[in-house]
């Protein structure tokens, strides 16, 4: 709002300013009660900052959602007890699985990508397997089963690379502190030797 109509001006921007509000915000959200008086109470706040302070504000937001960087994908879940599926949103990022309702997006069961033990993709379904974070397997129907499963295994995959290059890092720091330690005790050594010689001639005088 404050890059496309400038700074907030009470005279201007207030109810009915926003000739489509489906420009800035989700569908959604576009008929909740009062939101365009809330969107111009957060654009009175922004009075005085500048414009590449107003969008690293939007940025760090941004990032700072659990569903920054998600990929979704519309399944239908069954109900439990009950031989009724309902529609579900399933968000793929590269930490989690999330389980969400399909209208809020609210996020109704988070699952790391690091308790993913097996996944199984069919042209109708696609399971997962948590182990024993989960007590049962997670199955959907979708038509995208495939998409799934190749973004699953990518995140996978850069996880268990860069868990290979920690263990690796951590490896050669205990070599180092290995080599160090040695270095350290064969010039102790070698010091107590050189005082004990010392400490003969002395004697020996």
């Amino acid at each position: 709002i404050h890059i496309e109509f400038g700074s907030y001006h009470e005279s201007r921007h207030k109810p009915g300013f926003i000739d489509n509000l489906r420009t800035v915000l989700p569908t959604e959200f576009v008929k909740t009660k009062g939101v365009e008086k809330k969107i111009f109470a957060e654009h009175k706040k922004l009075t005085g900052h500048s414009e590449i302070n107003i969008k690293f504000k939007y940025i760090t937001k941004c990032r700072s959602l659990n569903t920054y960087g998600m990929t979704f994908f519309l399944v239908k879940e069954k109900v439990k007890g009950k031989n009724k599926l309902v529609p579900r949103l399933m968000g793929i990022t590269r930490e989690s699985v999330m389980r969400m309702d399909e209208k809020t997006k609210e996020v109704l069961k988070t699952f790391p990508l690091t308790t993913v033990r097996r996944w199984a993709a069919s042209p109708n379904s696609f399971t997962l397997d948590f182990g024993d974070y989960a007590g049962s397997y997670y199955s959907v129907q979708t038509s995208e089963g495939e998409q799934m499963s190749q973004l699953i295994a990518g995140y996978i995959d850069i996880i268990l690379k860069k868990r290979a290059e920690e263990d690796k890092a951590t490896a050669a720091q205990g070599v180092a502190v290995e080599e160090n330690l040695a270095a350290a005790t064969a010039q102790t050594a070698t010091t107590l030797r050189a005082s004990a010689g010392q400490g003969s001639e002395q004697e020996v005088a």
